[in-house]
C-alpha cells in the first residue's frame, strides 16, 4: 500500500500550497471572519440596547383612582400590599377611598377631576365580588390602560381577603405558591430546559453541517474530476501513484476546508465574547442568551456534557465525518471522464449526504429512541449527531468512542475504493463509463 500511495505528500503539498496562497482564498476568509465578527458585536450591543430600552415603562396616564369598596370588608391597603405601586411607572398616581357615595357620584366625582381620572367599584353579590372601572365621558384613558389598574386593584383586593381570614404570611405564600404538573420516565432528565437543547441541538448542527458538506464535497468533487480529465494526467502518472493522487488531493482539500471552517468559528466565538464585553460595558445589566445557553449546557446537561473530553472527542468525529464525505466526493469525481460530467458525477455525494441530513434533522421530532441510537453507528448519519450528543451529553464517552471507531474504519475502506476506482478508470478520459465498467475494475487486480 506504501508504494501504492507514493507521491502523495508531494501532491497534498501542492495541493494545499495552491489553495491557501491564493489571494481570491486568504482575501474570502479574511473578510467573512471580520464580517462574522462584526454581525456577532452588531447583534450583542443591538440585543442588549433593546433589553434595556424594555425595561423602561412609559408612567400610566392615569393619575388619580377613586375607589368605592362596597364589598363589606375592611379597607385594602393598596400601597402596602402592592409594593409595584412604588415603581416609576405606577408611583404618581393617588389611590382615594370613597365612602358613602353613590356609584354615580363616584363616577361624577372623577370625571370632575380631571381627564386622568377613572373610578372603581367593588361589590359584593351572592358571595361573588365584583370589581369595575368606570372611564368617565371624554376622559384621555384607554381601557387597556384602565384594565392594567383593574388587574392590580383585583390581586391587592385578593390578598387582602385571604389575610382577613387569619392566615400567617407564610400560609399564604403556600396558598399563593404555583403548582406545575409534569410526568417522566424513571431516570429521564426532568429539566424542560436541557430536554429543549438536546432535542433542538442536533437539528441545528446537522443543517449547518450539511451546508459544510455540499459547499466543500462540491470543491473536493470538481478539484478531483478535473485533474481526472486534463491532458496532464498522463505527465503526473509518471512520478506520481493514482493511489497517491487522489489521497493527497482529497487529504489537501479536506484539510483547507476544515482550516477555513475554523478560522470561521474562532471568529464566531470571537464576535460572541468581544461583542458580550463591549455590550456589558454600555448596558451592565444585558446578558446574552447563547453564552448563558453554553453555561447551562455545561452546568446541567448530562455527566459529560462540555467536559474537555467530550469536546475533544467530538472534534475528532467532526473531522473524521468530514473526511468520509469529501472522501465520498473524491470518488464521485474518479466517475467523471469528460468536463460535462462534472455536474453529473457530483449527485453521487449529494444524494447520501441529503438523504442522511433528513434523517438526523427529523429524527428528533420522531420521538424514537431505537431510530436515533442507531443513527448513531451509521457511518452516513452518524456525523451529523454524534459530535453535538458528545458535547451536550446525550451520549456518554463509551458510545462516542464505538461511533468513531466505525466512522474511521468506513473511512479508510471508502478511501480505499475511492482509489482503486479512481486508478482503474483513469485511462478512460473522454469514454463514458457504465455501471459494468466500474464492477470490472472492482474486480480486477489493479
Amino acid at each position: 500500500m506504501r508504494k501504492n500511495l507514493r507521491g502523495w505528500q508531494s501532491v497534498f503539498a501542492f495541493t494545499f500550497r495552491q489553495a491557501t496562497q491564493g489571494k481570491a482564498f486568504r482575501i474570502v476568509t479574511t473578510l467573512v471572519s471580520l464580517i462574522i465578527i462584526g454581525v456577532f458585536i452588531l447583534i450583542n450591543v443591538l440585543i442588549a440596547k433593546l433589553e434595556d430600552s424594555d425595561e423602561i415603562i412609559d408612567p400610566s396616564p392615569i393619575d388619580t383612582v377613586y375607589i368605592l369598596d362596597n364589598s363589606g370588608l375592611e379597607a385594602t391597603d393598596y400601597k402596602e400590599l402592592y409594593p409595584e405601586f412604588s415603581q416609576d411607572y405606577l408611583n404618581h398616581i393617588e389611590l382615594i377611598s370613597i365612602k358613602d357615595k353613590s356609584e354615580a357620584e363616584v363616577v361624577k366625582l372623577a370625571e370632575s377631576n380631571s381627564p386622568n381620572s377613572i373610578a372603581i367599584i367593588i361589590s359584593a353579590t351572592n358571595g361573588t365580588y365584583h370589581i369595575e372601572a368606570r372611564i368617565p365621558n371624554e376622559s384621555d384613558i384607554i381601557d387597556a390602560d384602565a384594565w392594567e389598574i383593574v388587574d392590580i386593584i383585583s390581586k391587592t383586593f385578593e390578598t387582602n381577603k385571604i389575610l382577613e381570614s387569619g392566615l400567617s404570611m407564610e400560609q399564604l405564600q403556600a396558598i399563593s405558591a404555583p403548582v406545575n404538573s409534569t410526568y417522566h420516565d424513571i431516570g429521564e432528565n426532568t429539566n424542560p430546559a436541557a430536554f429543549a437543547i438536546k432535542f433542538a441541538a442536533p437539528m441545528l448542527f446537522s443543517f449547518m453541517l450539511y451546508m459544510m458538506f455540499i459547499l466543500y464535497g462540491q470543491t473536493v468533487s470538481k478539484a478531483v474530476a478535473e485533474e481526472k480529465t486534463s491532458k496532464l494526467i498522463e505527465t503526473l502518472l509518471i512520478s506520481v501513484r493514482p493511489y497517491g493522487l487522489i489521497a493527497g488531493k482529497v487529504l489537501s482539500t479536506t484539510c483547507v476546508a476544515l482550516m477555513q471552517f475554523s478560522t470561521w468559528i474562532l471568529a464566531a466565538i470571537i464576535g460572541l465574547y468581544g461583542g458580550n464585553y463591549i455590550a456589558q460595558h454600555f448596558y451592565p445589566e444585558s446578558q446574552n442568551i447563547v453564552i448563558t445557553i453554553i453555561n447551562f449546557i455545561r452546568d446541567n446537561i448530562g455527566e459529560t456534557g462540555m467536559t474537555p473530553t467530550a469536546i475533544i472527542m467530538a472534534l475528532i468525529m467532526f473531522c473524521v465525518g468530514f473526511l468520509f464525505y469529501c472522501t465520498i466526493a473524491g470518488l464521485s469525481g474518479s466517475f467523471a471522464s469528460r468536463q460535462e460530467d462534472i455536474t453529473q458525477s457530483q449527485a453521487l455525494f449529494q444524494l447520501p449526504i441529503v438523504f442522511s441530513w433528513l434523517i438526523s434533522y427529523f429524527a428528533p421530532s420522531i420521538n424514537n429512541e431505537n431510530l436515533t441510537s442507531t443513527l448513531r453507528y451509521i457511518p452516513f448519519t452518524a456525523p451529523f449527531s454524534v459530535p453535538v450528543d458528545l458535547i451536550t451529553g446525550t451520549i456518554g464517552l463509551a458510545e462516542g468512542l464505538i461511533s468513531l471507531i466505525i466512522m474511521s474504519m468506513t473511512t479508510a475502506l471508502v478511501i480505499i475504493l475511492s482509489a482503486r476506482v479512481y486508478k482503474g478508470l483513469v485511462l478512460y478520459t473522454g469514454q463514458k463509463i457504465s455501471f459494468k465498467t466500474v464492477i470490472n475494475i472492482l474486480k480486477s487486480n489493479n
